[in-house]
C-alpha cells in the first residue's frame, strides 16, 4: 500500500511552510535562540505527568531520528520514572519531522487520532518499530507498517487510518508545531529545552544521568556530594 495523494499534499503543504530539521545535526542558531522557548504549553501540546510539575522538559523531535529514538528508548524511561512520574517534571513532545517527512507526518497524525490517553503510547511504539518502519518505507510499504502500529491503538482499518491522514486539523497542528519550533531557532532533532532554556548539543544529556543532572538544577536539588571512602585508610596514630 502506498501513502494517498492527499498525505502527501499535506506533507508538501508542511515541509512548504517551514524549513525541517536534521536529524542529530550540529546546532547553527544564534545565542538568541539558543536560549528561546517558553515554559507554557502551546495550543497543541499534550501533556505527560502532571500538568502542575515545576519544572517544564520539552522535546523537539520526530519519529524518523535514530537520534530520537535513542533517546525515547535508554534516556527517557529512566526520567519518566524519576521525574514525570513522581510529579516533578511535566514532558512535552512536539512534532518536528525529519526525512522521510511523509512518514514522520503520519506517524505523528496516528499518535494525535489515538487520543491524548494513548499519544505517548503510539509515540514510544513508533520509536520503538522504527527500524522496522523504515526498512518497510524502503521496500514501499510504509502505510503498511504505520497501519500495524494505528491498529495496535484502536485504528483497525484501513479507512479510518486515511480519516485520520486526510484530517485538516491534525495537519494544520502539526504545522503549527512545526512552524512554533523553528521560530525558536529548533533546527536538529532531538532538541530540548528545560523550563524554556535550550540545553546545549552535548553528549550530557544523552544519558540518563546527565539528564537528570540538568533537571536537579532546574528543580533546585543539591548535586549529591560523594562520601569519602576510608575503609582503606590507614587508623590514625595515638597522640604521644
Amino acid at each position: 500500500m502506498q501513502f494517498n495523494a492527499s498525505l502527501r499534499r499535506a506533507a508538501i503543504a508542511i515541509i512548504s511552510a517551514a524549513a525541517l530539521a536534521a536529524c542529530g545535526a550540529s546546532d547553527s542558531s544564534d545565542a538568541a535562540a539558543q536560549t528561546s522557548g517558553d515554559t507554557g504549553l502551546g495550543p497543541h501540546d499534550i501533556v505527560l505527568g502532571d500538568v502542575n510539575a515545576p519544572v517544564t522538559l520539552v522535546e523537539y523531535a520526530s519519529i524518523t531520528c535514530p537520534h530520537c529514538a535513542t533517546f525515547h528508548t535508554e534516556v527517557l524511561p529512566d526520567i519518566k520514572t524519576n521525574y514525570v512520574d513522581t510529579g516533578k517534571v511535566r514532558f512535552v513532545f512536539r512534532d518536528f519531522p525529519t526525512p522521510p517527512q511523509n512518514v514522520a507526518i503520519a506517524g505523528f497524525a496516528i499518535a494525535r487520532c489515538a487520543g491524548e490517553d494513548k499519544y505517548y503510547d503510539v509515540v514510544d511504539d513508533l520509536m520503538r518499530n522504527q527500524n522496522g518502519i523504515l526498512s518497510a518505507t524502503r521496500a514501499g510499504a510504509a502505510k503498511g507498517a504505520l497501519q500495524a502500529v494505528a491498529a495496535r491503538h484502536g485504528i483497525e482499518t484501513e479507512a479510518e487510518l486515511d480519516a485520520c491522514l486526510e484530517d485538516s486539523d491534525i495537519r494544520n497542528a502539526i504545522a503549527d508545531v512545526v512552524i512554533a519550533g523553528q521560530d525558536r531557532g529548533v533546527n536538529s532533532t532531538p532538541t530540548l529545552f528545560v523550563d524554556g532554556r535550550r540545553i546545549e548539543r552535548t553528549e550530557t544529556w544523552y544519558t540518563p544521568e546527565g539528564l537528570a543532572a540538568i533537571l536537579d538544577e532546574a528543580l533546585g536539588v543539591e548535586p549529591a556530594v560523594e562520601a569519602e571512602d576510608t575503609a582503606d585508610a590507614p587508623a590514625e596514630e595515638p597522640a604521644q
